[in-house]
């Protein structure tokens, strides 16, 4: 007699998967961060490792990184997926809205912003949290942090229901994240995605998540990490191509 088969979802947390479903793939900002990592002359602080998109990357390049998410399951799940790859990433879990709480193992020579995490924050945390990192980091260290570049917002489809859904297939479940618009208000910008997951025995399951991200540009960013210690050291600009906004880079100092 056949064994039946299980149809569990796979052995991964949720926020794991939709990691891996909506940026897993996303790699138009890894040749930025392996530029800044091949400079930098110690560790490599990610801010948001989330799955280990970048963490692991730039590991795989014999950096040595420690990668802050405030997840406990995602935390313990990078910190996994680097013990089996006998990669050097410290996982630290951390709240970045806490940044009085945040601490690390040695002052990172470069600390990197990837996905607009810094656009989390609202206008109160963020200066705390580039105070705290002006604290933290080694003297002379770098800080890179995206936002995104609004001019290219519309102009890139972003904002109209056009753009195909991400996609991925995981333990015979197929999981797929539609972007449905990107709502700008005077404070925030609300990203709207259709997640659906599909079981291997065809049970469908549909749900809306929005993320919000706080709005801020490059010169109030500079303004608030002047404030906060730091200097202005530059900008760079990523592009994501046709169907995705782009994002501005932030380059920051620590004094020497």
């Amino acid at each position: 007699m056949s064994t039946p088969r299980d149809t569990g979802p796979p052995a991964l947390e949720e926020a794991a998967i939709w990691q891996l479903v909506e940026f897993g793939s996303y790699t138009a900002d890894l040749p930025l961060w392996q530029e800044l990592t091949e400079a930098a002359a110690g560790p490599v602080l990610e801010l948001g490792g989330g799955a280990g998109r970048v963490s692991l990357h730039l590991a795989e390049t014999g950096a040595e990184l420690i990668a802050v998410e405030r997840d406990p399951a995602l935390a313990a799940r990078l910190q996994e997926s680097a013990a089996e790859r006998d990669l050097s990433v410290s996982v630290a879990v951390a709240d970045l809205a806490a940044p009085a709480d945040l601490r690390l193992p040695g002052g990172p020579a470069l600390a990197l912003g990837p996905l607009h995490l810094i656009q989390e924050l609202d206008g109160a945390t963020r200066p705390a949290l580039l105070a705290r990192l002006a604290e933290l980091m080694a003297p002379g260290a770098t800080i890179a942090l995206t936002v995104v570049d609004e001019t290219t917002l519309l102009s890139s489809g972003a904002a109209s229901t056009q753009i195909l859904p991400d996609m991925r297939e995981l333990d015979g479940w197929v999981y797929s994240s539609e972007p449905l618009w990107v709502q700008v208000g005077d404070q925030a910008l609300t990203v709207r995605r259709l997640r659906e997951r599909v079981s291997p025995d065809g049970q469908r399951e549909r749900g809306v998540h929005d993320d919000i991200l706080h709005r801020v540009s490059p010169d109030r960013l500079e303004l608030e990490a002047e404030e906060a210690g730091l200097s202005r050291a530059g900008r760079r600009q990523i592009s994501s191509g046709p169907d995705e906004a782009d994002s501005a880079v932030v380059l920051l100092e620590v004094p020497a």
